[in-house]
């Protein structure tokens, strides 16, 4: 679209030609990059929130020379572009070219697809982006063209692929796994991610890593019944030495609370005590190491393969969509789809790994009682 001689809104001065100029997703309102950077937002953010648009200063619509070409394009009720009669999507700004009111008070436009959302609505119920008007808690979704939380320009390529369509894709905490995947593209090769440590093998089915999810979970699930044994000797250990150790407690209490007791006494109470204390962590070492030691290095291996493996999926991901999606508008709404996360997954995930672990340690216990 032509801005020529438009006046910038945030410095005053006139727009020309070559100049480079941002178009917010938001209200179409044209102005120099330089001063969005500089405010950070929109130079008519405060405007968003009542629906404004913004419109050329003489409000001349484009000229039509004949009624057959007014008939073949369709015009954007955002920012004014001539677009295909089959587009749906407007080329320069995303709009939906069919939504041709303005949102009111009480409802949301997602400023990357058009589509209107309820008041409440928190993401976009076509696209999947985060809604809201506010630049600077949208990320770049609501205007700015940063990823939130970073200095990273949505535009700003990471191999193949921008920032941006990254972060559509991994949308929950994007500009985290932004860095790391740039990080990645600068040679490196790992890095510990703290959800996959604490929370794996669940983590991966969180990330619809699926085929990774199910080799964890049934190691997981295999280290589990293996070392399930140990438990008894634990609780064996526990029920050798709880009586004695309280008895002997009990007995180093009242001489110390005795004043006739003579330090000797005490001290021999006292040792008692750490005697009984060392046995049984003696005993109940080796069961414990046994327990959580293979666990413990699972959940490590996890958490260190883990945005390797996630940022290989992405790109896998992304490159099957780049060859199907048609356009950018088509792009967005895939990579919005295919990506993010699957709480119902992670649940389906926590749910069956005990069932699995309970119902495979109990055919294991009425195995041995047969045999």
């Amino acid at each position: 679209m032509d801005y020529n001689n438009q006046p910038c809104p945030a410095c005053g001065n006139p727009l020309t030609d070559g100049e480079d100029v941002v178009v917010c997703p938001v209200c179409a309102t044209p102005q120099h990059r330089e001063c969005w950077h500089k405010n950070g937002r929109c130079a008519n953010d405060e405007l968003h929130a009542s629906g404004y648009v913004w419109k050329r200063e003489n409000n001349e619509p484009p000229p039509v020379e004949k009624e057959e070409e007014k008939s073949s394009v369709r015009i954007c009720h955002i920012c004014g572009s001539e677009n295909p009669e089959d587009m749906l999507h407007c080329g320069n700004c995303g709009a939906l070219l069919g939504e041709q009111k303005k949102p009111d008070a009480s409802e949301r436009k997602c400023s990357y697809c058009g589509k209107i959302n309820p008041e409440d609505a928190l993401h976009c119920n076509q696209c999947g982006a985060p809604l809201g008007t506010n630049a600077s808690s949208t990320a770049f979704f609501g205007g700015t063209p940063y990823i939130a939380g970073t200095n990273i320009s949505a535009d700003e390529k990471i191999g193949e692929y921008t920032a941006g369509d990254l972060a559509i894709y991994t949308r929950t905490s994007a500009k985290n796994y932004i860095k790391k995947f740039k990080r990645f593209e600068s040679g490196k090769k790992l890095s510990f991610n703290f959800a996959a440590f604490f929370f794996a093998p669940g983590w991966f089915f969180y990330r619809k890593l699926y085929k990774v999810g199910i080799f964890f979970l049934v190691a997981f699930t295999t280290v589990a019944i293996l070392t399930s044994n140990q438990y008894t000797i634990v609780e064996n250990a526990a029920e050798k030495y709880s009586e004695p150790i309280e008895s002997a407690y009990s007995e180093y209490y009242d001489a110390f609370s005795d004043k006739d007791t003579t330090e000797e006494e005490i001290n021999a109470k006292m040792k008692a005590v750490y005697s009984l204390l060392i046995k049984y962590s003696k005993e109940v070492a080796k069961p414990y190491l046994l327990i959580y030691g293979p666990t413990l290095l699972l959940s490590l291996i996890c958490a260190l393969i883990a945005d390797r493996m996630y940022y290989k999926k992405v790109l896998e991901d992304m490159a099957k969509i780049k060859e199907e999606a048609p356009d950018i508008p088509v792009k967005r709404l895939m990579l919005a789809q295919k990506g993010g996360t699957s709480v119902l997954a992670f649940i389906i995930c926590s749910l069956g790994e005990n069932m699995l672990v309970n119902m495979l340690y109990s055919a294991a216990i009425m195995i041995k009682e047969l045999f």
